[in-house]
Formats: structure tokens, sequence, C-alpha cells
């Protein structure tokens, strides 16, 4: 079985009731170290932080069923996790994740995958500018519109924009990493490949193509 579809029917978390992120987040750990495999935090409301900080081996799909506030899963490093946010994302989201992945289905504001160091974010709707700041590792794949100065001061990764996107002042400063337009070509193999499991990852957890 698939990682990221690990079947079975998610355990809900109220976020209203627990109001603190950081009560959040523990919750969310004690349900990961004890086996569950699906976890949905119902009611984010622009909560701030969530996920924040997760870190640990556990293979587990965690649904935001709502709007995430700033920095949702910032600085996660947790290579089996995936984190699905079926509503809007704040700024920051992925700041400085180091492993794992972040499929981010609503739009989302500034500065997604400030600086990832690792892992994969795909944002399948509009992102806000300077995604993919000072990021040195890691794939960033952005699926909707583009704002501008993508790939600001990256040194590292990958990040695949839009074929149509009109990006200003993508990769402005950057002194390392790739930036793709639309889809690899056969001399890229494992950038394609990449990108194809971000495409496959969306068809199977948020219905795009």
């Amino acid at each position: 079985m698939d990682k990221d579809d690990p079947g079975g029917p998610a355990t809900p978390i109220p976020v209203p009731e627990l109001r603190d992120y950081h009560q959040i987040n523990a919750e969310v750990v004690r349900r990961l170290q004890r086996g569950e495999r699906r976890i949905k935090l119902e009611g984010p409301a622009g909560h701030r932080l969530l996920l924040a900080g997760l870190a640990g081996g556990w293979d587990a799909v965690i649904e935001v069923a709502g709007d995430a506030g700033p920095e949702l899963a910032a600085g996660m490093d947790a290579p089996g996790v995936v984190v699905v946010c079926s509503g809007r994302s704040a700024d920051g989201a992925g700041a400085g994740m180091r492993s794992g992945t972040l499929l981010l289905l609503g739009p989302s504001g500034s500065a997604v995958g400030c600086r990832l160091a690792g892992g994969t974010i795909v944002a399948a709707d509009a992102v806000g500018p300077r995604a993919g700041l000072g990021m040195s590792c890691g794939d960033l794949v952005l699926l909707g519109a583009v704002g501008p100065m993508a790939g600001d001061r990256q040194s590292g990764g990958r990040i695949f924009l839009p074929a149509e996107a009109e990006v200003p002042h993508a990769g402005r400063e950057a002194v390392g990493g790739r930036r793709f337009r639309g889809t690899p070509g056969d001399a890229e193999p494992e950038a394609l490949r990449a990108f194809d499991a971000a495409r496959s990852l969306l068809r199977r957890r948020g219905g795009g193509g």
C-alpha cells in the first residue's frame, strides 16, 4: 500500500477545542506514536503553525480540512508523512521543511517553501510571491498561477513552473538549483520522475490531473 494512501477512516482532531498549536501538534504526535495512519485536523480556521516541527519515522496521511494559517508544516522532518491541506494556506507553508510531502489544494500565500531543505511541496492552485525563497534542496511543484520572484535566492533543489505562467523575476539572485517550465523532457529523467510523482499524488489525494 502506498504510504500516502494508507486506507481506513481518518481519526478527527477538533482544532477549535484544543486551540493552542502546541497542544494540537502534540495530539497529532500522540496519535502517530500509537500507530494511527490517517488523521484529520477539523476546523483549522486559519490556525498558525499547524504541524510545525513534526519529526519522526511514521507513515501517515494528515489532512488539514479547511484553511491553514501561517507556516503550515514548517520545519517538518518526517519522510513518510503526507500532509494534505484542502483549503487555503497562509504565508510560509512548508517553510524550512526537511523531508516529507505537503500537498496544497487551495490558494497559498507568499513564500511557499521558503528555505526548503528537503522533501516535496505540491501547490495545485495559485501561490503568492517569492515561492521557494532561499530554498537549498527538495522539490517545489507549482501547478497554478505563480507570483513574482519564485526561486529568489535559490541555492539548490528544483522548482517546477507551469509552462504558460508569467513569473516576473523568477530566479532573482539565485546561485544554484534548477527551474523547469512545464513537463521536464526525457533528457531530465530524475526531474521528470519527480514531476510525474507530484501529478500522481495530486490525482490520488486531490482529484486533479
